[in-house]
């Protein structure tokens, strides 16, 4: 998104822990912990999360304490109230979110 001309935060999660009010918006602007799990993340497979995710407050604290259980990329955008979020690569939703 560099070089885009778009003005947006970047987060590096792996430099800087994302707080649970942030992880709790992602999976709201989302819609579920399933638009956010990393299935291939040995966590969510020995817990069966692919098949069964755990409760939002459930996945909070697994991804505070686990961050690479969120997938990557991570877009979220709109106003307060009505975020949507595109999670993975997804070049175009991404491009159509950012146009609103």
């Amino acid at each position: 998104m560099a070089g885009s001309g778009l003005t947006f935060d970047e987060v590096d999660y792996a430099k800087r822990a994302l707080t649970a009010d942030q992880v709790r918006e992602i999976v709201a602007a989302a819609g579920s912990v399933s638009a956010v799990l990393n299935a291939r993340h040995e966590r969510a497979k020995a817990g069966g999360w692919k098949e069964r995710p755990p409760e939002p407050e459930a996945f909070v604290t697994a991804a505070l304490a686990e961050p690479n259980l969120l997938r990557r990329p991570i877009l979220v955008a709109g106003p307060e109230g009505a975020r949507a979020a595109v999670v993975g690569n997804q070049p175009e939703e991404m491009a159509r979110l950012l146009r609103g």
